[in-house]
């Protein structure tokens, strides 16, 4: 009778602490997918800031801003590939993001 109660114990302590260090892992990696998903949202508009800059005519053909459109593009292209990694929960298409998925 003292082994099934010492087993019991021992089971409900090591679930108790499952469910702890569970619960733990999974509020960062909620934190970690928010920051995510704000870090891509500030690097898009970014983007968009750039190349509303070259379009003005003061700057209107400046290779410097020209590369600095296709870096700011590329840096986004590239966090694309770890945004299914990161993103936990599916979220509304903002405008603009329904007119890329068209």
């Amino acid at each position: 009778m003292i082994w099934i109660t010492l087993g019991l114990v021992l089971s409900l302590s090591l679930n108790a602490l499952l469910f702890w260090y569970i619960r733990q892992t999974l509020k960062r990696l909620l934190f970690a997918s928010e920051n995510f998903a704000w870090l891509m949202h500030s690097l898009r508009n970014f983007s968009e800031h750039v190349s509303s800059l070259h379009q003005l005519d003061t700057f209107y053909g400046d290779e410097t801003l020209r590369s600095l459109i296709q870096h700011s593009k590329d840096l986004v292209e590239d966090l694309k590939k770890f945004e299914d990694i990161y993103t936990l929960m599916e979220d509304e298409p903002q405008d603009g993001e329904k007119e890329e998925a068209e």
